[in-house]
């Protein structure tokens, strides 16, 4: 009878290489490695699938991108998730044992109806996050800074990623 693979959580992170704070992450896919290592099956199941399985489907990939540095903790992994006209860095934290605690889209591009939606993101030291998304018509270049706002997101201590919006209160 042939054993079945398991998926070990220190395999996991062999995948992600540290990242040094603060830290970009762009809308396009050049920061992208060109040939990145892939994510095995079982290792994707475990630990990616937990927070995308209602999102996958045939046409989904998974590319490990990082792991922040100065979590103590926690681990804290940046995956770039490419689907049909969305590319996407979701942020996604761990217990020292492997068990999701959260995750969170800080970055990438969305097609949709009234044009294409740009995230960027910085990752500070302190772990706190700034996100700039922008909404761009597809038949003019550039963003609308009408349609751009901003979002401050954090990781807790306890892993757990918490956001709120930079929008100002109309009067």
């Amino acid at each position: 009878m042939q054993k079945q693979p398991t998926a070990d959580f220190a395999e996991f992170i062999d995948f992600f290489p540290e990242l040094t704070l603060p830290l970009s992450l762009l809308p396009d896919i050049s920061q992208i490695p060109v040939d990145p290592l892939p994510l095995p099956g079982v290792l994707q199941d475990a630990f990616i699938l937990p927070f995308e399985a209602d999102e996958v489907d045939d046409f989904t990939e998974f590319v490990p991108f990082g792991r922040l540095s100065g979590t103590k903790d926690f681990y804290a992994m940046i995956y770039w998730k490419a689907g049909l006209l969305r590319y996407e860095y979701i942020l996604a934290t761990y217990s020292k044992a492997g068990e999701p605690l959260s995750h969170a889209i800080v970055g990438g591009i969305r097609y949709e109806e009234e044009g294409t939606l740009h995230s960027v993101a910085i990752v500070q030291e302190d772990l706190q996050i700034v996100i700039a998304e922008g909404l761009a018509d597809t038949m003019i270049e550039g963003v609308d800074p009408a349609q751009t706002q901003t979002y401050q997101m954090a990781i807790l201590p306890s892993g757990i990623i918490t956001y709120e919006t930079n929008e100002e209160k109309e009067e």
